[in-house]
This record gives C-alpha cells, sequence and structure tokens, in this order.
C-alpha cells in the first residue's frame, strides 16, 4: 500500500509557499513560529493562545494570488496544513478524528483570504519504518532527514492523515487521496513506494 504526502501547488523558486507571521505586525517572528510549532506540530501546547490571536500565513513573494484562491491545500514554512473552506466542509466529518481545523488568514498581493483553517493533526503514530528508509544528516544535528520514506503497514487502517511520531512527517492514506478526489478537491498528492 503506498502511502501519500499532501504536495502544495508547483512554483519552482517557492518551496514553501507561506510563511507564518504576527497578527500584529505582519511578519515572521521565531516567538510565532514556536508558538505555532508547539501547538501544531508537536501537540505539546495547550493552544490557549488561539482564544486571544489569530492565525496569519503571508504569501512568499513572487506567488500569484490566483493560486491561492484556486488551491485547497497550501504548504508553509513551518509544517503545519493549511486547507480551503472547501476542503473543510467537504471532509470535516472523515477527517474530525485526524484533524483539529483552526480559522486562518492568507495574506497574498495586498489581499486577505479568510475563508481558509489551519489544521492541528490528532493521530500521531510511529509511522516511518526506519530501516527501510532512506535518510541524510540534519544540518546543526537534528534528527536526520528522510529523502525516500517507507511506512509500516500495520497502521494502515488507523488514520486518514497522520503525523510520524518521530519526523513529524505528515502521511495520508490511499483512502484519504479517494475522499479528495472524490470532491474535486484541488489538493496534489505525492505517493511513495
Amino acid at each position: 500500500m503506498a502511502y501519500h504526502y499532501l504536495t502544495s501547488p508547483t512554483l519552482a523558486r517557492v518551496p514553501a509557499l507561506l510563511d507564518f507571521v504576527s497578527a500584529k505586525t505582519g511578519e515572521p517572528s521565531p516567538g510565532t513560529s514556536a508558538r505555532l510549532t508547539s501547538y501544531f506540530v508537536d501537540n505539546s501546547d495547550d493552544g490557549d493562545f488561539l482564544d486571544h490571536t489569530d492565525v496569519v500565513a503571508r504569501a512568499q513573494e513572487g506567488l500569484p494570488a490566483r493560486l491561492v484562491r484556486e488551491a485547497d491545500y497550501l504548504t508553509a514554512s513551518v509544517r503545519i496544513p493549511i486547507f480551503s473552506a472547501a476542503f473543510v466542509a467537504a471532509t470535516r466529518t472523515e477527517l474530525e478524528r485526524d484533524l483539529e481545523f483552526h480559522r486562518c488568514v492568507v495574506r497574498c498581493e495586498n489581499e486577505e483570504y479568510d475563508d481558509f483553517s489551519v489544521a492541528r493533526v490528532r493521530t500521531v503514530l510511529p509511522l516511518i519504518d526506519e530501516a527501510r528508509s532512506q535518510q541524510r544528516p540534519a544540518a546543526g544535528g537534528g534528527p536526520p532527514i528522510l529523502t525516500e520514506p517507507f511506512f509500516r503497514e500495520e497502521y494502515a487502517d488507523r488514520f486518514l492523515i497522520a503525523r510520524d511520531a518521530r519526523y513529524r512527517t505528515l502521511v495520508c492514506s490511499p483512502r484519504l487521496v479517494e475522499l479528495v478526489q472524490s470532491h474535486k478537491l484541488r489538493v496534489r498528492f505525492t505517493a511513495t513506494a
């Protein structure tokens, strides 16, 4: 069974389409990134900050607003999935066990799109089969970077979308791919072996 990664619309010079920024200043800040990572990626924060602040993502220079308007999934420099209102409406029931959605404003070309949501991935499992996966050392001594991941088959029926417990990688099951395709959502996936 092949698992999948979510893939952003392709722009050769923009690997991560969006940066999360401070709602007050509109600029990236280490504090904003750390707080978002703690809650949405590491699942180690209570998320109380969401009661009094907006999650704001700003498109990197060169990203056309048309791409933002037309996509149902966008990537960010912090590994937090960003989904369109159409994606949330079409999949919320099926994904409520795996995802927790929060409103997100996306800024692009002096426009604000307030119909996006960031998602906290609730399902965290040891999905990576490290013995079969290819890795390379990370700069700065962090955990190795997966260059060709292989996934454990025993978790195949436990999620539609999950995050690996060690590498924090987002993994989509073939069932999610089928669900997205059945709703004709504009989401790209990269298949794995």
